[in-house]
């Protein structure tokens, strides 16, 4: 007990509640509209917790201030040992610049700090503040750490011990940069774990303490809520099922309990009522909606008996609250689970009716066009007649922009793009006879990009990857697809996506006959042949076969001639199908076929490479020529993600910084690694651009290359930072690394013998 009182600080200002940009103004309003609603039918004990989040918000808002700082003052008023309203209040006054008044309720504070029913109320009011998802910034991302990382590589004391510290963040920075992104999901996730925490360390307080079962009870109702959040989100993120349903299993206790506490009471309030209804309907629909992956074994014998008797909580429920909008709500998605879509939507319109505020009430519409989307798919698939389930997602479509006129999530974006994407009603081979709707859908997935600041959630590039091609925009889907194929790292559950690959490259190949593409193909295949993707792309070849058999022909081909080694499996079973290939090349696979065990490896032990290189040996397969400036990016970034990235690959370069002797020449260490490497990588920024030194090695070393006749001898400028690429290397394609990390381009470009970089 006396640890928490040292760690405890009262207050909605330091826990984490930071409201972005992208918040203020329209989603601060829909908060307080919701907030203020709840005002009215919250029970006592959680009222004060409303209107200090209230007050918190108004902050934010411009000239809200003074709001704030009044709406504290009533709460004072009425609750004079109301701590979190206490130290708001202290620090509203410091930022007005009303020193005095900070001091005296400094004081105020100070004396009531210490009270265990106080600071118990205090801890459950935070716990409160944090179910709700304010910001995406509870923690701070890796980007948020470079960047103070170097503010203080930056700051005047260049002292040298801060200078080390400073260089050493940096450096750890970059390794988890792009390597363990912290998505806005597990953000939400950190704080509704920090919520549950604060839940469970103020309601043990309240028992400690003796208070009224009603008053625990709503607080128990809050933290199951909070459970069940964390739980969608963990969902979302896909985490351990085993988290997931010990969670749950504690959600369902503390719905239990509440059920069991206020059922007992006599006379009950009507606020008490709805909490008691909230809970039956919460719980009935926790079960129907997580039922499947729950530990039931686990439950107690209590909640065993409620989930037997599923219907008569419900019926509980709709009798305490008929007309209550969220338990309708509630009531309606267990419908929608069990597909029962038409009674559903018959619920949401009651709800709606009671309450057709569409900020208050997003929650039902956003329900109902669910209800309404997941009907229309369902008749979809029993080829119902073409104008009822247009009617459907129309009605879908109506309900979507509602959603996006209110609270606007991030899922209420994608369901909009997916509901186009039907109203599209596309066919087969990426034909579609409404293409304006497929612009839509295009435009939205992009906004969400831009304005949510989102780059790793896979859903929202896989919606790209399928909608591009109805557009004829083939490349852009080929990347979006590739993005969600790393990002899920090759998941073997998704294999829509690597068929929506496969599609997009044909269709691409079909349209432009570039045969660059059967080489970034091939690569993709082997890729899903590393991952252990057999059915893929086994189905890949089929679809191929009986579609597109000549760019299977040509595929064949390529492969045989460039890459016998790595794609034999493939090759072999491409011949079984019977494909027109042209006899040499035949008797070519069939030659390296039979000497495959005769050919020795590497010394790097690297078959993969050997099958790759030409007659000349190499001792490295590639050559890095960068500056002093991107000597951290080259060792921590791109280090890995070409010798680390595959042992089945096992590339190895040569780095100026490492594998240079000290005392030698610097132009002559270049002139030897360049004469002993297959490619020669040059990153190029702005500053080295301009450097004298580094215009002379980058030229030395071109030349070097030009005067090498191998023909796999290749120049790779990698632009790291936009800049002009300088006249001795615009001869060759460069790969862009201003925007996002093309490593599948750059380790494919060292894969394949190209004349040309692609």
């Amino acid at each position: 007990m006396m640890a928490s009182k040292k760690t405890f600080k009262p207050g909605l200002f330091d826990i984490g509640l930071n409201i972005e940009k992208k918040l203020r103004g329209h989603y601060l309003d829909i908060y307080m509209k919701n907030l203020t609603h709840n005002l009215e039918v919250d029970p006592i004990y959680i009222k004060p917790a409303t209107r200090n989040l209230i007050a918190f918000l108004l902050f934010h808002i411009d000239l809200g201030r003074t709001r704030a700082r009044l709406m504290l003052e009533e709460l004072i008023v009425d609750c004079p040992d109301e701590l979190n309203a206490l130290a708001d209040l202290i620090y509203v006054y410091k930022k007005m610049g009303r020193e005095k008044d900070a001091v005296t309720y400094t004081k105020k504070l100070e004396s009531n700090k210490d009270d265990p029913l106080c600071q118990a109320r205090s801890i459950l009011g935070q716990a409160y503040a944090l179910t709700y998802d304010l910001s995406d910034d509870h923690n701070k991302t890796p980007k948020t750490f470079l960047k103070d990382s170097w503010r203080t590589l930056s700051m005047e004391d260049n002292h040298t011990e801060q200078v080390i510290k400073a260089n050493t963040l940096i450096v750890e920075a970059y390794k988890v940069l792009n390597t363990i992104p912290e998505t806005a999901h597990e953000k939400k996730i950190k704080a509704k774990q920090k919520a549950v925490e604060r839940f469970e360390i103020g309601i043990k307080k309240l028992e400690e303490l003796n208070c009224s079962k009603e008053e625990i009870s709503t607080w128990k109702h809050k933290l199951a809520v909070a459970r069940s959040r964390m739980d969608t989100w963990r969902n979302r993120e896909g985490d351990n099922i085993d988290i997931r349903s010990e969670n749950c299993i504690k959600a369902f206790e503390d719905h239990s309990y509440v059920i069991d506490s206020l059922k007992s009471v006599e006379n009950l309030e009507e606020s008490l009522k709805l909490y008691l209804a909230k809970s039956c309907i919460y719980f009935a629909q926790m079960y129907t909606s997580r039922k499947n992956f729950m530990k039931k074994d686990q439950l107690s014998e209590n909640v065993k008996k409620k989930i037997q008797d599923l219907n008569s909580l419900v019926d509980m429920a709709r009798q305490l609250c008929p007309n209550n909008k969220t338990v309708l709500a509630r009531y309606g998605r267990i419908n929608v689970f069990y597909k029962q879509y038409l009674e559903a939507i018959k619920i949401y319109d009651k709800s709606i009716e009671l309450l057709p505020d569409k900020y208050i009430n997003w929650f039902a519409y956003s329900s109902r066009r669910d209800a309404f989307y997941y009907y229309s798919k369902e008749l979809m698939r029993k080829n119902y007649h073409e104008k009822i389930i247009d009617n459907y997602l129309r009605c879908a479509y109506r309900d979507a922009e509602i959603c996006l006129q209110s609270k606007c999530t991030q899922f209420c974006m994608l369901q909009m793009a997916e509901i186009c994407f039907e109203r599209a009603k596309p066919g087969i081979w990426f034909k579609c006879q409404e293409k304006n709707f497929i612009y839509e859908a295009l435009e939205i997935l992009h906004e969400t990009l831009t304005t949510r600041d989102i780059n790793n959630d896979a859903r929202i590039y896989a919606l790209l990857g399928k909608y591009y091609p109805y557009i004829s925009e083939y490349r852009k889907s080929i990347e979006s697809i590739k993005t969600v194929l790393e990002l899920n790292k090759w998941n073997k559950t998704h294999p829509m996506n690597f068929t929506n690959l496969c599609k997009s490259f044909m269709c691409f190949y079909a349209e432009s006959k570039n045969r660059n593409l059967l080489s970034e193909f091939r690569y993709m295949l082997k890729e899903a042949k590393k991952k252990k993707c057999d059915i893929w792309i086994r189905k890949a070849l089929e679809m191929m076969y009986y579609d597109f058999p000549q760019m299977l022909s040509d595929l064949t081909e390529n492969m045989i001639k460039w890459d016998v080694r790595g794609c034999e499996d493939i090759i072999s079973n491409v011949l079984q199908m019977g494909i027109n290939v042209h006899h040499h090349m035949r008797v070519k696979f069939k030659k390296r076929f039979q000497e495959r065990n005769y050919q020795e490896s590497d010394k790097n032990g690297s078959t993969e490479i050997q099958g790759l290189k030409s007659r000349e040996s190499f001792e490295y397969d590639f050559f890095v020529l960068h500056s002093e400036e991107d000597k951290e990016w080259v060792n921590f970034m791109l280090l890995p993600q070409l010798e680390e990235y595959d042992d089945a690959i096992n590339f190895k370069g040569c780095f100026p910084s490492r594998d240079f002797k000290p005392g030698e020449g610097i132009i002559d260490s270049m002139c030897k690694a360049i004469n002993k490497s297959r490619k020669l990588l040059i990153i190029l920024t702005p500053n080295n651009s301009r450097n004298k030194w580094m215009i002379l090695f980058r030229d030395v070393c071109v030349l070097s290359m030009v005067k090498n006749k191998a023909k796999d001898k290749v120049v790779i400028p990698i632009v790291r930072k936009s800049c002009e690429i300088p006249d001795v290397l615009q001869p060759y394609v460069w790969i862009d690394f201003t925007k996002k990390s093309n490593w599948d381009w750059l380790r494919m470009a060292l894969t394949v013998n190209l004349d040309r970089v692609l």
